[in-house]
């Protein structure tokens, strides 16, 4: 691909995640998107692609690429929505990534959004649970916190490890959130807050369960010769981006404890990007849960089988991931992209890493169901 044709995140605009009952869904996205659009110098984009999970039952809404268009003032813009559970984010960054790089569009925008708290608990819960398989799975009564502890118990079990090691994921992702404006909570955990925890999905505690929240991450995306002359940041290159899936629930996994989809995923980035996991510097990875982190890191190879809640030197969630940033759900995807290319901006404040070049960022829907990968690197 010629240097002109490098596909690029111009523009990032970011609405504080946490619990937003005093502003409306659509109002919320548009803001994001109008923030990106001053952020990238002046580009008009041509589609809007929006990633959300559950719009239709949380705010009874759906056609949300047309309402949000339209919110914008970007009226005969192509615009559509993409539903992949916590996937649905990154699935969304990637359909606008293929519409630039196929030159179909010039210019187009990816919206993670997600309104979850002005709903009850036991509503917004009893939703994302729809993302099991519900004849068989939601059905027999389980949930995606239980299916969540189920795994973590078996990986437990199996490994002949306590529940401590579950701790370091926390640790890491409430600490690397304290320094993110943009982070639900600014809370440093230590022993004595875990060792108090409650263990409502045993032995997975309060802290190794994201809390769902409301967000909207957008991002501009065009190519290098689209660049406007007045563009003043440091261009992002998205240089890998994949999608896998596998089998949707539990039991019909033969290895219970392998995350295939982000095995996969990850595969077909690397493979696209044509880079070696060496020249990553930071890792967005997976962490609704704490055994999301650890299973994930194992699945795509940074850690055998058992180990991956050892810590390793590398830098995962740079600005709190999941647990420690909160998780809008159908928005974390997007999120997760757009944390990463502040790093490579050298633009993440206090969470900055140093000299970040290449950045790995994946998200996940359901209990590993849907994985989908970006590979980003500094021009």
């Amino acid at each position: 691909m010629k240097n002109s044709d490098d596909v690029i995140i111009a523009g990032i605009g970011l609405y504080p995640v946490g619990e937003h009952w005093d502003i409306s869904l659509r109002t919320m996205g548009a803001r994001a998107v109008r923030d990106a659009l001053a952020d990238c110098g002046g580009l008009v984009p041509q589609g809007l692609f929006v990633g959300n999970a559950f719009a239709s039952i949380l705010t009874h809404q759906t056609n949300l690429a047309a309402l949000i268009a339209d919110e914008c003032g970007l009226s005969g813009v192509e615009a559509c929505s993409f539903e992949a559970a916590g996937a649905s984010g990154g699935a969304a960054v990637r359909a606008a990534y293929l519409a630039v790089k196929s030159g179909f569009v010039d210019c187009a925008i990816a919206l993670g959004i997600e309104k979850i708290t002005e709903n009850t608990g036991k509503k917004a819960a009893q939703t994302q649970d729809l993302t099991l398989n519900y004849e068989y799975e939601t059905m027999a009564g389980m949930s995606i916190p239980s299916g969540a502890a189920l795994l973590a118990r078996r990986y437990l079990v199996e490994h002949g490890l306590d529940r401590d090691v579950l701790d370091c994921m926390s640790i890491n992702s409430y600490s690397q959130a304290c320094g993110n404006p943009n982070a639900f909570y600014h809370l440093r955990l230590n022993e004595e807050k875990l060792q108090k925890q409650p263990l409502a999905n045993a032995p997975l505690g309060m802290f190794d369960c994201a809390a769902m929240a409301d967000g909207a991450a957008a991002l501009v995306i065009t190519r290098r010769d689209k660049l406007p002359e007045n563009f003043s940041h440091l261009p992002v290159r998205i240089i890998g981006s994949a999608n896998a899936i596998a089998p949707l629930s539990l039991h019909d996994r033969r290895n219970l404890l392998h995350y295939g989809a982000c095995a996969a995923s990850a595969e077909k980035a690397f493979k696209h990007a044509d880079i070696p996991q060496s020249d990553v510097d930071i890792w967005e990875v997976w962490d609704a849960f704490s055994i999301d982190a650890i299973l994930t890191r194992e699945a795509i190879g940074l850690a055998p089988s058992g180990e991956g809640w050892k810590p390793d030197g590398r830098y995962y969630s740079s600005m709190g991931g999941c647990l420690g940033r909160g998780n809008p759900l159908g928005a974390s995807g997007a999120y997760q992209v757009a944390e990463a290319a502040l790093q490579i901006r050298g633009e993440a404040r206090a969470c900055q890493v140093e000299n970040v070049q290449t950045a790995f960022v994946q998200c996940v829907g359901g209990l590993g169901g849907t994985a989908v990968t970006h590979i980003l690197q500094r021009e």
